[in-house]
């Protein structure tokens, strides 16, 4: 599939077919929220917390060796070519159609089996509102699946109709992960004052450490946590003004993201998530606080309204990598590498809807999967911990894809800054590809872990290889 050679590959440059018009919704003011929403997510932050206060360190370094050269690569290419498909197309541009398609491939495949964690932490979140009133919602399966549902195909209704409507979804979002962020500081704030009225589980956390190993199978999750700051370049014929505001955005968005996760790791060490919750724990954390900081109907409502800044973080997270991401299918489909329907857009609404409803139709598919039975449920889980291997393909492909293209405009030499900067980053992606068949503390089982991990991937790649074999023919044409 990754194979360079043939006609493919001397196409990679050729013209591309006229493109349909896509309508232009997003200012400066909305990639910066579409960089914070879709990267800065606090549920995250409880992965890494077994790191203790070495984690600062930790995702210090990630920002240093992953983020900087990341965003710095997605602003070079965004202003040199700001096309739609972002980290897909500069991979075609660079090697060639099928390198692109494998970028594409496991960029796509990866939101299909993010997006249903995001719409299920929704009803997570929200059966904290009102107490034991609504913690129902968290325990009812057929509850959280219709939440999630109504959710997700909300979402995706607004996006058919407009990028103009749906990127209020994302801008409400970052709102939410902002107020979110400046709870936890709050509550680490509070707990700080007042040492004897909190609770023990903010020095254990503070006091672990997990050791050589440890680190290293966590270092992936971290910089997972770290990626989406594509997703504009993604949609960058949607921009009123890409080859400006793509690398400006990325400059505050980015920039705010890596300060906001510095923040809100530090305040978690301090206030401790209260349950160990990986969807709830931060937000529990915060209203927990709250609760112990005073009573009566003032502190109940701020309780609730960080609740709610957190499932409209969720809401946006979740519109942002619906949305984006099946700008890649409507990319790939203009290639003919996928079929003709996912290059077409609304007639009304310039949009590609088709690319948006198969996304929300895969999450779909996936969110139902959980309710019937133990056995899809685990393969589901299986895939998902193979997804980690296949998120960090693209970015590899992108920071190689930065050096190629400098190198051609330069005359044959890369560009020493951009290769000491994609070097960096290039060996963060490497250890954290190394770092994914390093087990987690919690896995018990070493070589069925690296097994299902192995297969997951391979599986997840085969299916990437029958499609490209379906549609190269008509590229190579």
């Amino acid at each position: 599939m990754t194979g360079g050679a043939g006609p493919a590959a001397a196409s990679a440059l050729a013209p591309a077919p006229a493109r349909p018009r896509l309508a232009r919704a997003l200012s400066l003011r909305d990639l910066v929220l579409l960089n914070v929403v879709a990267v800065f997510t606090p549920s995250t932050i409880a992965q890494s917390l077994p790191l203790g206060r070495a984690g600062v360190l930790a995702w210090a370094l990630a920002g240093a060796a992953f983020l900087f050269p990341y965003a710095a690569a997605v602003a070079a290419l965004s202003r040199r070519h700001p096309v739609q498909g972002g980290v897909y197309a500069w991979t075609r541009m660079a090697f060639g159609h099928a390198h692109g398609f494998a970028c594409g491939w496991c960029y796509w495949v990866n939101t299909f089996l993010y997006l249903p964690t995001l719409f299920l932490g929704v009803a997570a979140v929200a059966s904290l509102l009102g107490g034991a009133r609504t913690a129902w919602l968290a325990t009812s399966g057929w509850a959280t699946v219709a939440l999630a549902l109504g959710a997700l195909w909300g979402s995706t209704a607004l996006h058919v109709a407009g990028l103009g409507q749906g990127k209020w979804i994302q801008n409400a979002g970052a709102a939410g992960r902002l107020l979110i962020a400046l709870g936890l500081l709050g509550a680490a704030w509070w707990t700080l004052a007042h040492p004897a009225a909190a609770p023990a589980t903010g020095a254990a956390a503070a006091a672990s450490f997990p050791g050589a190993l440890g680190v290293l199978a966590l270092w992936p999750f971290i910089l997972n946590a770290l990626v989406g700051l594509d997703l504009g370049a993604a949609m960058s014929e949607e921009a009123t003004a890409p080859a400006d505001d793509l690398p400006r955005a990325l400059r505050w968005g980015g920039g705010g993201v890596m300060a906001a996760y510095l923040l809100a790791f530090g305040a978690a060490l301090v206030t401790g998530l209260s349950d160990g919750n990986v969807i709830t724990g931060h937000v529990q954390a915060i209203t927990g606080t709250v609760a112990r900081a005073g009573t009566g109907a003032a502190f109940a409502a701020l309780g609730a309204l960080f609740v709610l800044a957190e499932v409209a973080g969720l809401l946006g997270t979740g519109a942002a990598w619906l949305a984006a991401p099946a700008r890649i299918p409507f990319a790939i489909g203009l290639d003919r590498h996928l079929p003709a329907a996912f290059a077409r857009v609304h007639p009304r609404f310039g949009t590609p809807w088709v690319a948006l409803l198969v996304q929300a139709g895969v999450a779909t598919g996936l969110i139902l999967l959980g309710r019937l039975g133990a056995t899809l449920q685990e393969a589901y889980l299986v895939l998902l911990g193979g997804s980690i291997v296949l998120v960090l393909v693209p970015y590899g492909y992108l920071l190689l894809a930065w050096r190629r293209l400098a190198a051609r405009e330069a005359g044959g030499a890369v560009p020493r800054r951009v290769a000491l900067i994609s070097g960096l980053g290039l060996a963060a992606v490497a250890v954290a590809l190394a770092g994914c068949f390093v087990p987690p503390p919690a896995v018990a089982g070493v070589l069925l872990y690296e097994g299902k991990l192995v297969a997951a991937v391979a599986g997840m790649l085969g299916v990437g290889w029958m499609a490209w074999r379906r549609g190269s023919g008509s590229v190579a044409a």
